[in-house]
């Protein structure tokens, strides 16, 4: 009987690119996504705009709480204690009062790409490597769902609140921003950071130089804005997700101690399967994000574009 080569179960290093394997499983997915390929692009694709707002945080075993009624992990969060302060005369005492020490849990999830199946003979006929081009594009599709998430909790709470929580603008002004930014600090909330489309954040190469100022002005004619990080000294955080972010809005966040909290039971992970000479692989991750004060944002809309 003539003798015959034994696969293992694993994928052959010929299919794998090793260093873009260490880079989603280290986290490092926009690293991963920067690398150059030939293949020509259909659409641009972005890492999650939330996780510029509330960076990730990744949690070890001994860091995750049990659900009490279910086995559902989830991570508790203990809030700043409410505390007051009186004046009395020098004969005064102090009052005493039962303090306590609220907190909220942030709940799990998990986003999930679709199975890619492919012969490795089919594999063998691309020049480039079609299993990490769609690796790539599925960590950026995942990307989106938390986009999405975000936005949609943003609204529900905004939304409970519109008249301190929602300015509605004539136009991409500084006097517009100024409300906005007033709304917030109002109510005790500091600044922390922006949060826009791309395309609405062209808007500013319109701001006239009695606003910005002659230099920006002019640095905006000759260069554009792509190299701008902020807006009246505010961070800004710009995205391309304009199906998923309303090329209309603007949304000011405080700094994270007073927003929520992005925690990861696992970031993206690429998963490879091969039986035979079928190749299968996906992406998936475990997500988890809470926002533990809903009063520290502000949503700022401007009119629909002609």
């Amino acid at each position: 009987m003539a003798g015959y080569a034994t696969e293992t179960p694993q994928v052959s290093a010929r299919f794998l690119n090793q260093s873009f394997l260490n880079a989603i499983e280290g986290g490092r997915t926009k690293e991963a996504a920067d690398e150059g390929t030939n293949f020509i692009r259909e659409i641009v694709r972005q890492a999650s705009a939330v996780r510029e707002i509330l960076p990730p945080v990744g949690l070890q075993d001994d860091e995750i709480d049990r659900d009490e009624r279910t086995d559902e992990p989830k991570k508790i969060i203990e809030k700043e204690p409410q505390s007051v302060a009186t004046f009395v005369e020098f004969q005064g005492t102090p009052s005493a009062y039962w303090f306590r020490g609220p907190r909220y849990a942030v709940f799990f999830g998990k986003i999930l790409s679709p199975k890619a199946t492919k012969s490795k003979f089919q594999l063998m006929t691309y020049q480039n490597d079609i299993r990490k081009i769609l690796a790539d594009n599925f960590v950026k599709d995942m990307a989106d769902q938390e986009d999405k998430y975000w936005r949609r909790q943003c609204l529900v709470l905004t939304n409970k609140n519109p008249g301190a929580q929602r300015t509605n603008a004539p136009a991409f002004t500084s006097s517009a921003f100024k409300r906005g930014f007033q709304s917030l600090l109002d109510r005790r909330r500091p600044i922390g950071k922006m949060l826009m489309t791309k395309s609405l954040f062209m808007e500013a190469i319109d701001l006239p130089a009695t606003t910005v100022g002659n230099a920006i002005a002019e640095a905006h004619y000759k260069e554009g804005i792509e190299n701008e990080e902020r807006l009246f000294g505010v961070p800004v955080v710009t995205t391309v997700k304009s199906d998923i972010y309303d090329p209309r809005e603007v949304w000011v966040y405080s700094p994270q101690n007073f927003l929520g909290n992005f925690f990861l039971l696992q970031d993206a992970t690429l998963f490879i399967k091969q039986e035979a000479d079928m190749i299968e692989f996906y992406t998936y991750e475990a997500p988890g994000i809470g926002i533990g004060n809903r009063l520290s944002m502000q949503h700022i809309v401007f009119p629909a574009r002609d």
